[in-house]
Order: C-alpha cells, then structure tokens, then sequence
C-alpha cells in the first residue's frame, strides 16, 4: 500500500483536490484512493517510497532555490501586483536590482533593499537554512504584453517571462454599447448546397452568412472546425481533434482555390461522369459519408499542390509570398503540424493499425529524434504539402470571415475551442512534456451523468505549462483567434480546474486539478484584447464561486441554455437573464426542440441503454411533461403562446409546431442577453440529434446532415418571419 502520508503531500502540491461540491451542492471528499490514482497517473511510482519522498522534496524545494518563478503574470484581479522572489534570510541585507525588457525594446530597470519587500511566505531547509519570499512591487504603468524580467541579488541572477495583462476582455463598440443580436450555431459539415460535394465547406459557409445578414442576423458560431485525422476522416468528433491549432481541410471548397482555375486537366476530371457521379451520392445522401468526402478531396488536393509547385512555389510570385508569409507567421507549430500529417501517412500506408504516434515505431514517437530529423529533411516535399493545405483552409477561412465584417454583421463569426486534443494527434506528438498522457479529462457524476463523464482527452500539466511559460496554449488562443471576432470556449470552467479520470476506470474515480486562474484569465484577456476578438466562455455545469467571480469581472460572455434556466420557480423570465451571455436554447449535445418535446432523445437514450433503470426513465419522462408544462405557461405570461395550445390542456397532446418553436426562440430574443443563438435544425424542426454525448460507435454522431440546403432555407415563409420576429424582439 502506498504512503499515505507521501501521497497526500504529492497531491496537494500537484494542486489535486481532496474534496469538491457536487451537482447538488453538496460538500464531497474524493476518496483517498481515487487520490492515488491521480498521483500515478501522474507518474509518480507509488510502490518506491524512497521515490515518493524524494519526489515531495523535490516539489517542496525546487522553487526555493531558484531567484524567480518560470514565469510571472500580472493580472490586475489578484490582491497584489509584483513578483515574488526566492532568497534565503542570508540575501536579506543586499540590494535587489531588476530590469525590464518589454516588447517594443524599452528598459525600464531600479533597484531597492530586500529588507524592505513585503514577505509572503517562508521555508526553514534541514539544514537550517531559511528561505523567504518577498514581493518585488512593480510599476502600475506597464504596457501591456510579453517581457523579459530580470533580477540580480549580489551574484545570483535570473531572467523570466513577465505578462502584464488587462483587467478585462475585448468587446467591439455595438456591444459595449449594448446592442443586442442574434444570429445562428451551426455544424458546418451540416450544411447543404447543390454544388458541394457532400459535406459543408467554407464556400457554403459564405453562402450561409450572406442569407443570414440579409434577415439581419448579428454572427454566425462554427463548431470546432480543428484538425483531424485527414487519413482517418471517420474520426470525425470535432470535439476530439488532432490538433486545435490548426484546420479541418475537409472544409476547403476544392473549386475555390485559386490553383484550380489554374489547372485545366482538374477543371476537366471534376466535370467527368464518374467523378459527377461519386459528388452527386455524396450530396444526396442524410448522411456524412467523411470517406467519400475524403478521398474526391484529397485526389484533387495533389493535383492542387503539384499546380502550385510548378507555378509559383520559391519562383516570388504574389501567391508564394502569401505561403512563406503565412509559413513564417505560424512558425514551429505549423512545421510540426505538417510533419506529424507526414508521418501518419507514411505509417497508415505501412499498417493500417498505426492510428497515431503511439503506433509508430519508438523512435519516431518524439519529434525531436534523429529519425524525425531525417524523415523531415528526406520528404520535405511531402511537409510543404500539408503546409500548403493549412495555407488554403486558412485563406477561405480568412475570406470568410471579411464576408461576415463587410456586410455589416455586429458580432460576425466566432468559432469554438475545444477542450482538448486526442492523445494520438499532432497537437499530443508535438508537445507531448505538456500532457499528463494516462489521464483523460471529463466531469464528475451529475444529474445527467450519474457515472460521470470520460472524454478520453489527456489533461494539459498545470506544472508543465508553467514552466514553459504558458507558450502552448497562448498558441492556441492565438490561432483560434484567427478568422473570427469572437471565440467560445468549450467547458471554460477548465481554466480554474478539469475532472481529471484516472486510466482503466470511469469517471467516479476521479478528481479535480486546479490550474492558476489568474494566469490564464489574464493571459485570455491579453489574446482577447490584441486578437480583437470577444470570449465566450461555456460554463455550464456545476461552477464553481471562483468562476461565478472572476469571469464577469474579466467580462466574458457567458453561455445560457433555455432548457437549463428552468427551475421550481418555472423558466427564468426574460428579464433576468444576464445580459453579458450568448443564450441558445440548445446546442450540440441538447436535443433539438422537436426532440425536446416529443421526448424522442429520452427514447433514444433508453434504447442505447444510457439509463440506469427503467426508473429512471420514467423519472426523466415526468420531470419533461413537468418543464414542458412551465414552457407553455411562460411564454403565456408574456403574450407569445401560440393558437391551439393552452397551458390548461394535457402537455403530451401538445405537438412541436413551427409556430411553437418560434415562440420559444422569440421569449429568448426578449431576454436581457447580448447574443441570442437559433440553431437551424431548430428552423426545419428537425428531430434526429447530430450528437448523443455518452456514446461513440453506438450512435453516428456528427454526421448527420441538415435537411434542406440554404437556400431552399431561407426562401421559407415561415423562416423568414422567424428573423423578422427576432429582430424586433432584440430592438425591442
């Protein structure tokens, strides 16, 4: 049995929680074993006690040996604004000299007695050394951004990353004055045209936008649209990417790029009978068919190279200065990214089994191996192709995105973040000191999920992501930022802590770690603010007071859910919804409207064996016709109820109608909210859910397609009067 004592050191400097409040409010402490799982899935051996103590001391007294932390963040919300400094009592009678280097090159540098720094904290070494902790106050006029600080204490020096960050989050003028918008989430792949070629891609996209500022909508919300598997494209969760820095190049518009119109002999094989043939079933179909999709594209994505290669690629042309200037831009990040891609191809052609890195042979299981270093400078050919399908995925996505800024719309588009990264992928391979790999993120047991939730993505290290001073995933919010005016973030309440799962045990077993949330608050603020983009932070779920606090006070949107704001009380009145939220009433992984009120996702969920007992069910049946029943009587509080229903009439015999669900999206449209979200599923009443979360090959989730294209959309009637309704609900 491991040493308790040990353990519970490890963990609580490891920021592992022994206790939290449950969905019920409740104080719950995580049993000690559930404990010891976390530590070894951390990696530390429980079963060597002489390592286990080595490795509490090393994590007790590492810091205190060192002049300055691995890097500082200033955030105007802590209680304080300086840098703490690690000297022993000795030092205590020597000046402290520091200089700071900011971005623009300026030094700003002073000096000061280190007797006269606050003290924050002590630690008295066996050999009865004491060290203490003071605070270095810096000056309150600092520009913002990313410095160099360094300190001299007699003849020990340091130098650290200093981010000095912003008190709150960007908003454009229509929203800082308040204006209020709607607009529509969709699942880009769900979109239908008559000329894509079985998938949404970003020329229907664009499409989607025009129609939507025409009946005066105010943004368009993307699901994550991050890279996948492009060998596996039945990989298709976007919410288990490969990597989040990067793009899914299923959505490129083959016709669209420019080296298409460039190439004779493709214009002629897209127009050949076999080729029409293989696009028609494609788009004909209810369904994604990703390896159809997959394979017409990539066909045509080497045809696009090679016309890029002879024509323009190091010949100087306009276009090869956009490639090495969109190269140079994303750096590293983009070169590993293209690798990986590389690297996966030429393995999946060897075994069809090796799925990611951990499949491949050991030596190429870290990019910073020799055999990487070869196979990088022998196919650099093969890199620059995958470069130059993240170029065109990112210059569609660009032109996009300017659509959406030139037709007027308040917010444009916002794309959506997702929580984490799929363990085999690029993002994982290319950084993989940063991931805790035999953990996997979730959410402890709740209401919905009384086993709790497993989302099998490993949990970037609070520790590791210190110390390389937060570069990962201040990469990521940059190249989320991109191409958008506002970004979501899926389960935000991960920037205070994650569920994290212990591996070969489901959820139950797990427990919460915390990371610094005045450092990533303050380092989203900074993206926010330079990026110009505004944050949606999701925070559903049980959230905790920390973020109750700070993420208004760092004004992110929240992200309310209809559904979700009813109570014993009946649905929350317009009124008192938060003004500072995106408000939909449902998203991805809640069942559309009509599904809502048939009840068909309980069925659903009841034939995939997803519930308990048939007690179970039949609880959640009632608890619906209950809702149900405070649906119709608050819209008929407020004059919206539709003809034919009553709030006196058996809720069951009351069908879904258009009219219904448009009475419900317009009591939303009048709420206090800034943004208010229509799925168009909801505008065709579609029952079926494109995501039954809890599932994976048990259901075909993210396939599903729309049930009409765009246009055949918005020439609807009662569509159209849904948006003039809105519009006059947010005016109003």
């Amino acid at each position: 049995m491991a040493n308790q004592e040990l353990v519970s050191k490890i963990a609580h400097l490891r920021n592992v929680s022994n206790q939290f409040l449950d969905f019920q409010g409740r104080e719950t402490n995580v049993p000690f074993e559930n404990i010891e799982r976390i530590v070894s899935a951390m990696g530390y051996d429980l079963n060597n006690d002489d390592q286990l103590a080595q490795d509490a001391w090393e994590l007790d007294t590492h810091q205190w040996f060192k002049l300055l932390e691995p890097v500082t963040v200033l955030s105007p919300h802590r209680d304080y604004w300086g840098v703490s400094v690690y000297v022993s009592d000795h030092d205590l009678h020597q000046l402290l000299e520091w200089s700071i280097t900011t971005e623009s090159g300026q030094v700003l540098s002073g000096r000061v007695e280190l007797s006269s720094l606050t003290q924050t904290g002590d630690y008295r070494m066996p050999d009865g050394i004491q060290y203490v902790r003071r605070l270095l106050n810096l000056p309150n006029d600092l520009p913002l951004g990313y410095h160099q600080l360094s300190v001299v204490v007699g003849d020990k020096n340091a130098e650290s990353p200093l981010v000095v960050t912003p008190k709150t989050s960007f908003h454009n003028d229509a929203m800082c004055q308040g204006d209020k918008v709607w607009g529509s989430a969709i699942q880009l792949y769900t979109l239908r045209s008559e000329r894509n070629w079985g998938m949404g891609d970003f020329t229907d996209l664009a499409e989607l936008i025009r129609h939507l500022a025409d009946q005066g909508a105010g943004f368009v919300g993307l699901n994550p649209i991050h890279a996948l598997y492009p060998i596996s494209p039945d990989h298709c969760s976007p919410y288990s990417p490969s990597n989040r820095s990067f793009l899914n190049v299923l959505y490129v518009d083959v016709e669209s790029v420019p080296e298409f119109q460039e190439s004779a002999a493709l214009k002629r094989k897209v127009t050949t009978e076999a080729f029409s043939a293989k696009v028609s079933h494609l788009r004909s179909v209810g369904y994604v068919e990703y390896s159809g999709v997959s394979a017409l594209k990539f066909e045509c994505f080497k045809v696009l190279y090679s016309v890029f290669k002879k024509e323009h690629l190091g010949k100087g042309t306009k276009r090869d200065k956009a490639f090495q200037s969109f190269v140079e831009e994303q750096g590293e990040p983009l070169k590993l990214q293209a690798l990986f891609d590389a690297l996966l191809t030429h393995f999946k052609e060897q075994d069809i089994n090796a799925w990611g890195w951990p499949a491949w042979p050991e030596a190429y299981q870290d990019y910073r191996s020799d055999a990487v270093a070869r196979f990088a400078q022998e196919n650099r050919d093969e890199v620059n192709y995958w470069m130059y399908l993240q170029f065109i995925a990112d210059e569609q996505l660009q032109q996009v995105a300017k659509l959406s800024d030139d037709l007027g719309m308040k917010v444009g588009l916002y794309r959506d973040l997702a929580v984490g990264a799929d363990r085999g992928g690029a993002e994982v391979w290319s950084n993989c000191e940063a991931f805790c790999l035999d953990a996997s993120v979730g959410a402890p047991p709740d209401a919905l999920g009384p086993n709790g939730q497993n989302w099998g993505l490993p949990p970037m290290d609070p520790v590791e992501m210190k110390r390389e001073g937060y570069q990962t995933f201040i990469t990521l919010l940059r190249n989320n930022m991109r191409a958008c005016n506002a970004l979501r973030i899926d389960h935000a309440l991960g920037l205070l802590r994650l569920w994290w799962c212990p591996p070969g045990k489901g959820a139950a077993y797990g427990a919460y770690i915390y990371n610094d949330l005045f450092d990533l608050l303050g380092i989203l603020a900074l993206e926010s603010q330079r990026n110009e983009c505004m944050v949606i932070a999701e925070d559903l779920g049980t959230v905790p007071e920390e973020v109750r606090t700070y993420f208004p006070k760092v004004e992110l949107y929240s992200n309310k859910i209809f559904y979700f704001e009813i109570d014993h009380t009946g649905c929350l009145p317009p009124q008192d919804y938060a003004p500072k939220a995106l408000a939909v009433v449902c998203n991805h992984d809640i069942p559309t409207v009509k599904a809502y009120w048939t009840a068909s996702d309980l069925d659903l969920r009841w034939q995939l064996n997803m519930f308990g007992s048939k007690q179970d069910f039949d609880n959640e049946k009632a608890a619906r016709e209950w809702a149900k029943g405070q649906i119709l009587n608050a819209l008929d509080q407020q004059g919206l109820l539709p003809k034919g229903y009553s709030v006196e009439q058996a809720v069951s015999e009351s069908g879904m109608s258009f009219e219904l669900s448009q009475a419900i999206h317009q009591y939303l449209a009048s709420s206090r909210s800034q943004m208010v979200g229509v799925q168009l599923d909801d505008m065709l009443l579609i029952e079926e859910p494109v995501n039954v979360p809890g599932t994976s090959s048990e259901y075909p989730n993210w396939r599903r397609k729309l049930t009409e294209n765009t246009d055949s959309l918005f020439a609807r009637k009662g569509v159209r009067q849904l948006c003039t309704r809105l519009n006059k609900a947010r005016k109003a």
